[in-house]
């Protein structure tokens, strides 16, 4: 493990700034490069095991090697003061999302077909809301790779006719940018009983306010957070928020949602 407290010494200074700055002018396609490393206290695989190849720094220079053991967890790319997609330039062909099936409805929840599908359809029987399931996303998160935009518009005219379009899982809601369906589930009038540590998805980290007082209204007891990723690490007394830990035999939110609704 590298130490936090020498990693958070970097920091962004005048100078750096400067640097960035003409970064366009000298039409540069990847800053990462010139970059001294601001973010690298953010990435689980460099702080996990301390070696610079498996960093930022070392994915921006070998994108082979990126395509394989980043986690595409995008913390890096929200402490990047120019806030560079790093882990879109892993793959030069764009990851294009194709619509696999539909249900129309008020709320539609939407969900990736090798992600969440099989989930999302039971909690759209339950919650009697409308469905989307899609394919590409899975892959934009496994290997990396810019995403096609004419793909994505063509999804979202899909959705425009709903009163609301909700993700199940935080690659979804990351890649469409669309609200979580966690975030609304206390006005769906459902409850869950838990106390206990849960996990802050890395992709929802600009949401963990709302993600949190609508856990409480939920009716999860909060005892402390877990924000390691899901990739690297899973722990049994800890409630996650993405079916990709379901995947990974861990402790859902869906899955208390799901046995509370059935009792009732």
């Amino acid at each position: 493990m590298v130490s936090l407290t020498t990693l958070k010494a970097i920091k962004l200074t005048p100078g750096l700034v400067a640097r960035f700055l003409v970064l366009p002018i000298h039409k540069v396609k990847n800053p990462c490069i010139y970059c001294p490393g601001i973010c690298l206290a953010s990435c689980p695989t460099f702080v996990n095991t301390g070696n610079m190849v498996l960093s930022p720094l070392g994915y921006a220079r070998f994108p082979n090697l990126a395509r394989e053991k980043c986690l595409k967890c995008w913390l890096c790319v929200y402490e990047c003061p120019v806030e560079f997609p790093l882990p879109d330039t892993f793959n030069k062909e764009p990851v294009v999302l194709e619509e696999v099936s539909y249900k129309p409805g008020g709320i539609i929840l939407v969900a990736d077909q090798d992600i969440d599908a099989e989930l999302a359809s039971i909690l759209s029987d339950k919650l009697g809301t409308g469905l989307l399931v899609i394919r590409g996303i899975k892959n934009r998160y496994t290997h990396g790779g810019p995403i096609d935009e004419k793909s994505v518009k063509k999804i979202k005219k899909r959705l425009a006719k709903a009163e609301l379009a909700l993700a199940v899982s935080p690659e979804t809601a990351h890649t469409l940018n669309i609200n979580p369906l966690i975030l609304k589930l206390p006005a769906l009038g459902v409850k869950v009983s838990y106390a206990g540590p849960v996990h802050i998805p890395c992709l929802l980290r600009k949401y963990k306010d709302e993600l949190l007082d609508a856990l409480e209204k939920l009716g999860v007891a909060l005892t402390s957070i877990n924000e390691e990723c899901v990739k690297l690490s899973m722990k049994k007394d800890v409630l996650y928020l993405c079916p990709e830990a379901k995947n990974r035999g861990g402790k859902v939110v869906y899955d208390l949602l799901l046995s509370s609704m059935s009792t009732h």
